[in-house]
């Protein structure tokens, strides 16, 4: 199975907050939003949305932003992300937490359970 080691950190904290994660290739952007959500200790109460390649992607609710792309279906591999490859995270539209997401690591054929908090 193919894995990815990401590191979260939110921007603009000092000192820094950061998380690294092990995660499968095939997690869903949805599922990746719920990882972060649980490391960081937070109860999902506001909007969220990943900007990847110069498209955004969350969940669309009705009266808020829309989106083309179900965050259930699209998953990490569908990117084609290389060592180094960033993307961001924004949690809490009010509050604009950003968090800056970078591929460390790559595994092709990992046995090694995900996720997992690093």
């Amino acid at each position: 199975m193919k894995t990815f080691t990401i590191k979260v950190a939110i921007r603009g904290v000092s000192p820094m907050v950061w998380r690294r994660f092990r995660i499968a290739a095939h997690t869903s952007l949805a599922a990746l939003h719920y990882i972060i959500q649980i490391a960081q200790g937070w109860d999902d109460e506001h909007l969220y949305q990943f900007h990847i390649y110069g498209k955004d992607y969350g969940i669309a609710y009705e009266g808020g932003m829309g989106f083309s792309d179900d965050p259930y279906l699209v998953t990490l591999d569908d990117f084609g992300f290389d060592v180094g490859d960033r993307f961001t995270y924004e949690y809490n539209f009010f509050e604009n937490w950003l968090h800056d997401i970078r591929i460390e690591t790559i595994h092709d054929n990992s046995t090694q359970k995900s996720p997992f908090c690093l």
